[in-house]
């Protein structure tokens, strides 16, 4: 009678084990940018964009945080939200993702004035979470 409980046992760990598991994770729960707003003037100041204008630097965002999951962590361009007189359109051709849900916009951008809220989407190998309305450009 004991062995049959120990098989038995034996068998229910066995096909417990088997399960298929998804490898790794994504967690967004409290992904952000510090600070989470650019401000992209279209009338560069020698002054104050001088080393810009001297590298031809594009309006680089920070990194994002608070995401964590199994790497390689893909970011993309979802969607944007435009108020203040802006061009999705426009937007959506100038935008650029990068790793580490770096965005960039180009120096002289022929972006209209206004605000842009951009929505984005990382993902693993299973797993995606939509980051939306996380991040702003404000072009001036």
């Amino acid at each position: 009678m004991m062995k049959r409980v120990y098989l038995f046992l034996v068998l229910v760990i066995a096909c417990w084990g088997c399960q298929d598991m998804k490898v790794g994770y994504l967690r967004a729960d409290n992904a952000g940018y510090l600070p989470n707003e650019l401000e992209v003037r279209k009338t560069l100041d020698p002054v104050e964009d001088g080393v810009r204008i001297a590298n031809e630097a594009p309006w680089v965002t920070p990194k994002i945080q608070g995401v964590l999951g199994t790497s390689p962590l893909l970011f993309e361009f979802v969607s944007v939200k435009v108020s203040d007189g802006g061009d999705a359109e426009i937007f959506k051709k100038e935008i650029t993702v990068r790793g580490g849900g770096v965005m960039e916009l180009p120096l002289h951008t022929v972006l209209p004035k206004g605000r842009y809220v951009v929505t984005l989407k990382v993902s693993n190998d299973g797993y995606s979470e939509l980051l939306s309305d996380i991040y702003t450009f404000v072009v001036k």
